[in-house]
């Protein structure tokens, strides 16, 4: 079975089997109740982990593609109808080459990670080893087991695993939050605040209220009474990179209370910070106000893998296992138990020591080497690596950016991450890899002594 399977695509290893194997079917090189190789003969063919065969299998056996019997080889399903192919000439499955940008420095939750591909080729083989049997939509018990065990120590939170559920990601989870929480919502957002999840809220036709932030969070003075869902994050303020304080998460939380208003805390980034240890969230803190929590493993295993959580709060966790149900889970059974062994083996906790080193080495580079090329930089404060710049004029800016771009590395714009955000530019760096890191602090200094020597003359 000839698959193209290349590290340098974006989509993950068992995605492009999955795409390469209906792509066989649909060009008719496999057809119905042909023998396609077993999973560990597949995975020693293309030099891939067994696990990611697994996965990729496991997907294509729920989508109808393959049949599989215990004692008899793996078949293309004998039943399968496949469409005529298409006359347009247009291919299907992934392309060989996908034209983008090679370094984006536009902000962006978590890390690079430092889990080793031993540690996860340990991790699915252990996952893939275990007995299949049936799914639990609210996400497998050992990983929701673990994720409450994870969160015990690192972040002080006792709560059921009764209450966790497992989700594609952050996003996802918004998702299912708002779909539990009802139709046509009024949903308050920190501005200035992180982008990324707030453009999720209009696709389930709910609206986006912007709600005035400072240093310490959203000023709880000045947010609507008429809010159904008000969408934080309290650990990790952005652009400022503090954390909310005390009396501010009080004062919001009482607001709640009284309002009704139910809190989404998006707690992403918060074990990445290292200077202080990370605040309590903020449904430890609220037994009368309803929290709901969001979290990912983006941030401390992979930026890839699109897996998270959501811990729910009394008033809505059956309500939010009821809609997982409906929408079925999204994480691969193999996925979720590689996961939990990582949490279990306490390689994600030496794993957040070495993000934590790391972190401190590339602010002191950027510190060092990038701020003085500017004559208006900063570094965001907190624990993150976002950097600031602010230029003179439109055309400094425009020739900076434009730099950057012939060499294949793109920043993010203050006026698109919040509204009256500024003409500056963000450069982050945090969930680059070491060698991507290397490239963009050349690439920056480059960019940023060429601009400067040309307003000079």
């Amino acid at each position: 079975m000839l698959l193209q399977i290349s590290r340098d695509l974006p989509a993950p290893i068992p995605a492009q089997i999955v795409a390469g194997i209906r792509d066989a079917v649909a060009t008719g090189a496999l057809s119905p109740n042909d023998a396609i190789p077993s999973t560990r003969a597949l995975a020693q063919q293309l030099g891939v982990s067994r696990g990611s065969v697994v996965a990729a299998y496991d997907q294509l056996e729920g989508e109808g593609y393959l049949l599989s019997r215990q004692g008899a080889p793996t078949r293309i399903h004998p039943e399968l109808t496949v469409a005529p192919a298409s006359d347009s000439g247009g291919t299907t499955g992934i392309p060989r080459k996908v034209s983008r940008t090679r370094i984006s420095l536009k902000p962006s939750p978590g890390s690079a990670g430092t889990i080793k591909p031993a540690a996860w080729r340990k991790a699915w083989r252990e996952a893939a080893a275990e007995p299949g049997g049936s799914v639990d939509k609210s996400g497998e018990p050992e990983l929701r087991h673990a994720i409450a065990e994870h969160l015990r120590l690192a972040r002080g939170m006792t709560v059921s695993p009764e209450h966790i559920v497992v989700t594609g990601g952050s996003r996802e989870g918004l998702m299912c939050i708002l779909y539990t929480l009802g139709a046509d919502l009024k949903v308050g957002v920190e501005d200035p605040g992180h982008p990324g999840l707030r453009r999720v809220i209009p696709l389930g036709g709910h609206l986006v209220v912007e709600c005035e932030t400072d240093a310490e969070g959203v000023v709880v003075k000045q947010l609507p009474t008429d809010l159904d869902a008000l969408l934080v994050t309290p650990s990790h303020l952005y652009p400022f990179g503090g954390a909310m304080p005390a009396p501010r998460r009080a004062e919001l939380l009482e607001w709640a209370k009284q309002t009704g208003t139910v809190i989404i805390e998006d707690d992403f980034n918060t074990e990445l910070r290292y200077r202080i240890a990370p605040q309590p969230t903020l449904s430890t803190l609220a037994p009368a106000a309803d929290v709901l929590t969001l979290g990912t493993f983006s941030t401390l295993l992979s930026r890839g893998l699109a897996a998270g959580y959501v811990v729910a709060s009394p008033a809505t966790v059956a309500r939010l296992k009821e809609v997982r149900g409906i929408l079925g889970m999204p994480v691969a059974t193999v996925t979720q138990r590689a996961i939990a062994s990582l949490l279990r083996g306490g390689v994600v906790r030496r794993n957040t020591r070495a993000v934590h080193r790391a972190l401190a080495q590339r602010r002191q580079v950027l510190q060092d080497q990038l701020v003085p090329l500017f004559e208006d930089a900063r570094l965001a404060p907190g624990d993150g690596a976002d950097l600031t710049v602010q230029f003179s004029s439109q055309l400094a800016r425009d020739a900076f950016e434009t730099r950057l771009l012939e060499a294949g590395t793109e920043c993010g714009h203050e006026s698109s991450l919040w509204t009256d955000g500024g003409d500056g530019l963000v450069l982050s760096f945090a969930h680059l890899s070491d060698g991507e890191f290397a490239n963009a602090v050349a690439q920056v200094s480059r960019a940023a002594t060429l601009v400067r020597a040309q307003t000079s003359t």
